[in-house]
């Protein structure tokens, strides 16, 4: 394999917060690209606080639930984590001081404001909200397909975790929902398979 291209067997904290950065960058720069006159109300609305600990216990609630099923789909022997260089990469981003606070808030707060509030808030601009909630969700999972590569089946639980999270955006308006559900999910996992060497996070 060329050097170049050849995948690191380790990553560093300091390297994963900066790839969050970066999502955060190009998510307000969707924003303020195609929003136009509305981008900084638009901006304010995602990060409104009027309902806000409603918000945050459903997002908990979702993200344990969820948790809650991948857990059970573990058990029944159902998924696997596999093993490539991408988990063996968060096996031991996990093992490492703040490894569970970067994957859980990290990944949390920056995939949501990229994924949902940017992408899925220009893709209803164009498309209804179903569709638009579809596609962002698929291209939520591609994003993770290099991470979980032969198995399948937590690509499908990715697409539907991508789905919820994208739904609770629509349905409340504000990122504060799915970014709990988020963390919640991502914390989760990332324990157990530091505990346990257990399923997924994404």
């Amino acid at each position: 394999m060329d050097e170049r291209n050849r995948i690191p067997e380790d990553i560093s904290i300091g390297a994963i917060w900066k790839s969050f950065g970066i999502f955060t960058v190009v998510g307000i720069a969707l924003i303020l690209a195609f929003y136009g006159e509305n981008r900084f109300h638009y901006l304010q609305d995602i990060w409104m606080t009027g309902g806000f600990f409603f918000e945050v216990f459903l997002g908990a609630a979702a993200g344990i639930g969820f948790s809650a099923l991948v857990v059970l789909l573990f058990y029944l022997n159902w998924i696997t984590l596999p093993e490539n260089e991408y988990t063996n990469l968060i096996k031991k981003l996990v093992q490492k001081r703040y490894g569970l606070f970067t994957v859980a808030f990290g990944a949390g707060v920056s995939e949501e404001l990229l994924f949902r509030g940017a992408i899925l808030g220009v893709a209803v601009l164009y498309l209804d909200n179903i569709p638009a909630l579809l596609l962002v969700s698929f291209v939520f999972m591609a994003l993770h397909i290099p991470q979980y590569k032969g198995s399948a089946v937590i690509h499908i639980v990715v697409f539907v975790m991508g789905a919820m999270l994208g739904l609770l955006f629509l349905w409340t308006g504000t990122l504060w929902a799915p970014i709990l559900a988020h963390i919640v999910y991502n914390g989760t996992l990332s324990w157990m398979m530091k505990k346990r060497s257990s399923p997924h996070f994404s």
